[in-house]
Order: C-alpha cells, then sequence, then structure tokens
C-alpha cells in the first residue's frame, strides 16, 4: 500500500469544493475550509484545481486528493480527464490524484480509465483514486492499478442506479471483492452513515456537501420550514407531459382544481425545450396560486429515484438523461416528484378516484402511447430499475407493425391514439 494511502485509514476525507455561486468562492476560502477540516480530525482533503490545491497546501499538511473538473462540452463535467490534468495538479501539490474511471472516457474516445491510470501511476509516480460508478467499472480499475477505488460516481452516470442514500451495495460488495482500499463517496449525508461505511469493510470516507457548503446546508434547512408554511395551504402543482401536450393544474385540498393550462408540448424542439416549457408553465401556475407546497409532474417513459428520465421512445427526442426534479427544485426551491404517466394516473384513479377502497388497483391509459399502472396498498408498485408494467409495449403480432420503441408487433403500434387514428383515416380512405 501506498504510504501516504496508508494515512487515509478509517478516517474521514473532506471535500473541499465550493462553485461560484456558494458564496466561499475562492482558493482563500478553501484553504480555510481545508484548516478547519484538519483541526476537527480529517485524516484527508479532496480539492479541485491547481489554486486551490496550491492555497490549501500553504496551511494544510493532509494528504491531498487533487482532482481537475473539465466541462467537456456534450459530456458533462469530468474528473482529471488526462494525463496533463492530472500533471499539473501534482505539480502545485496534490498526493493522490482521482481520475473519472468510468467506461465514458473510452465509449466518447478519450484516453480509456485503464490507461489513463496506468499512465499516471508510471509517469508522475503519485498514488491514484479511481472515482467508479458500477461494481465491473472497480473491478476493472483496480486490475488497471488504481491505489484506491471510490463510489464517487455511482449515481451521477445515465447507467448507474440513481438513488438518495449512499451506494452501500456497490461498496460492500467492492470492499469484499478487492484488496486495494474502497473509499465511500456520494451523498454520505450524516455521522450514521459515515460509520455504516466502515462497518461495511469501507477503508475510509469522503464527505462534501454536509460539511463545506453552507450555503447548500442552508437551503435544506429553509426549504423544510417553507414546506411546512406552504403545506398548512393544501395547495399542490401537478403537470401531465404528453407527446403533444403539457397540462398544469394547481389543486387545493386534493380535489378542487383552482387553476389549469394546457400548452403543446411541441417535442420537435426535443427535451431541453420541452422542459423550458415545463418550467414556464409552472411559473404561471404558481402566479395563480403562491403558496404550493410542492410540485408532481407525470411523464412517459422510466423515471430513476432521482426524477431523471432513464428510458423513453422516441416522441420527445433527447428526453432521456433530463433530469426533471433537479431542474424544477433548483428554479422554484420546491419539493419535486416525478413519476411515469401511467402510474402516476392509476395511483391516482386508487387514492382519489375510481379505484378508492381497493387493496388493489390495475390501471391502463390511452393517449399518445399506452401506459398503465400497478398500485397495492396505496403505494405503486416498480420494479428495481423503476419501470413499471409498460402495457403499451406488450408484443401482440409477431413481427408487426414498427413501434417508437424500436421494436415490432408491440401493443402501442395498434392502439395508441395516433395509431387509432391513423388506422381509421385509412380505412375511411379505403371505402370512399
Amino acid at each position: 500500500m501506498h504510504p501516504v494511502v496508508a494515512r487515509l485509514r478509517g478516517g474521514l476525507i473532506v471535500s473541499c469544493q465550493a462553485g461560484t455561486g456558494d458564496g466561499l468562492y475562492g482558493s482563500d476560502a478553501m484553504a480555510h475550509m481545508a484548516l478547519a477540516a484538519q483541526i476537527g480530525g480529517a485524516v484527508g482533503l479532496r480539492a479541485n484545481g491547481v489554486a486551490d490545491i496550491t492555497a490549501i497546501k500553504r496551511l494544510s499538511d493532509l494528504p491531498l486528493i487533487g482532482i481537475d473538473k473539465q466541462d467537456l462540452p456534450g459530456f458533462g463535467i469530468r474528473i482529471t480527464p488526462s494525463v496533463d490534468a492530472a500533471r499539473a495538479i501534482v505539480a502545485a501539490g496534490a498526493d493522490i490524484i482521482a481520475v473519472d474511471a468510468t467506461r465514458r472516457g473510452a465509449e466518447e474516445g478519450r484516453l480509456p480509465a485503464a490507461e489513463l491510470i496506468r499512465r499516471i501511476r508510471a509517469e508522475l509516480g503519485v498514488a491514484v483514486m479511481a472515482d467508479i460508478a458500477t461494481y465491473d467499472e472497480g473491478i476493472a480499475a483496480a486490475e488497471a492499478g488504481a491505489d484506491i477505488v471510490a463510489t464517487t460516481l455511482s449515481g451521477y452516470t445515465a447507467y448507474s442506479p440513481a438513488q438518495d442514500e449512499p451506494d452501500f451495495d456497490l461498496l460492500a460488495r467492492l470492499a469484499t471483492a478487492l484488496s486495494v482500499p474502497v473509499i465511500a463517496e456520494g451523498r454520505i449525508a450524516s455521522p450514521e452513515h459515515a460509520r455504516h461505511v466502515l462497518e461495511l469493510g469501507g477503508f475510509a470516507v469522503v464527505c462534501g456537501s454536509m460539511i463545506t457548503k453552507p450555503r447548500w446546508i442552508t437551503e435544506q434547512y429553509v426549504t423544510a420550514l417553507k414546506s411546512y408554511h406552504r403545506a398548512q395551504s393544501g395547495v399542490v402543482i401537478g403537470v401531465d407531459v404528453g407527446g403533444t401536450k403539457i397540462a398544469v393544474g394547481a389543486l387545493a385540498n386534493e380535489t378542487e382544481l383552482i387553476y389549469e393550462e394546457r400548452v403543446p408540448t411541441e417535442a420537435a424542439a426535443g427535451g431541453a425545450q420541452v422542459m423550458q416549457r415545463i418550467g414556464d408553465a409552472v411559473e404561471r401556475a404558481l402566479q395563480a396560486a403562491p403558496n404550493a407546497s410542492a410540485i408532481g409532474v407525470s411523464t412517459g417513459g422510466v423515471v430513476d429515484r432521482q426524477g431523471v428520465i432513464r428510458f423513453a421512445t422516441a416522441s420527445i427526442p433527447d428526453w432521456v438523461g433530463t433530469d426533471v426534479r433537479g431542474t424544477l427544485a433548483a428554479r422554484f426551491g420546491l419539493p419535486v416528484a416525478v413519476e411515469n404517466d401511467g402510474q402516476a394516473a392509476t395511483l391516482a384513479e386508487a387514492l382519489i378516484g375510481a379505484g378508492r377502497g381497493y387493496r388493489s388497483v390495475l390501471g391502463v391509459t390511452v393517449g399518445t402511447g399506452i401506459g398503465g399502472g400497478y398500485v397495492v396498498d396505496g403505494k405503486i408498485y416498480h420494479a428495481d430499475d423503476r419501470s413499471g408494467l409498460e402495457l403499451g409495449h406488450i408484443a401482440v403480432e409477431r413481427d408487426g407493425r414498427l413501434c417508437p420503441c424500436g421494436r415490432h408487433g408491440c401493443l402501442e403500434a395498434y392502439a395508441s391514439g395516433g395509431c387509432l387514428v391513423t388506422e381509421y383515416n385509412e380505412r375511411a380512405a379505403a371505402h370512399r
């Protein structure tokens, strides 16, 4: 084990990073944040960029995990994506280099993670921490020679399971399988989380936002208090996103509609523009109902626990990957729930509609597509990947019509609203 890595065993590593809107943005602030963490008992630090790392090393002698976040157009932020980036932060004083060791680099035509790890260790002579999102990536990183494997990116790639809690399952699996240290990072939100990491065999814990982002921490408290006050009004905003229209309403006392609006989806404009139209419609609804306490959104496709679209047909281009919950929560400062439209409709019927009073309710929805849901004891049935019944994609005819999902013979290709209209027009034309 690399000597600097050994110093981290069993301890807390504090991630000292701040964005431009955090209030503490700047190298001097991050240096003093690092010093405070050291005085509090941290065994290591994590920091971003040459300026912050240089400033921190003047005040702290703790082992420092350095990263260089680069916002690459079309790919989002990536962590130290090149040897040159690593070289710069080693020169600034980083003792360990953290890299994005997900499969995305190779997919994007950049240096594969395994090669990046090998070259940094060989050319720069420092320990490497591999930030991964899945079990297979963790195994591959260790085989490539990573000195540390960290769960940092679990839930932050399109193919890893999003969740509110730390990915304890991934941590435990990797800690059992690997001989190199496995560190937990991502959504560590309490001392209890940190302790549980060690119970599961984790080597150390990285914690960031809950310690070093006072603006974010303050917002959590303020949001909770605002939510309480708004909840007293009994008003919520509901949004239904369809392939042809976006319906928005404000409801009081569960069933009293006090505001409604329907606007064209204009799906062809793409996911970003549709998201903008949704936000603008919600803003108008909030002008009519300023005391609303929450926002609920129903939409086609598979929605993960973070409110991100993980799968959808082509009715809205580029809809997959859209962070519906995060976008609306950031814009309006309200709690946001996002659910598949068929499942949301079934839940509504089960709680306040035709299914009220029944223990289990099966729902089928027909519109631009065909959806459905299943509710038992007032809760939506979800598969492990958050998908529901997907009734529209049951195969009803072998090698049949092409469905928007890309397969042939799905029910949706025959019985959805658009297909019924098309078939009617074809039959009407044949009998003229």
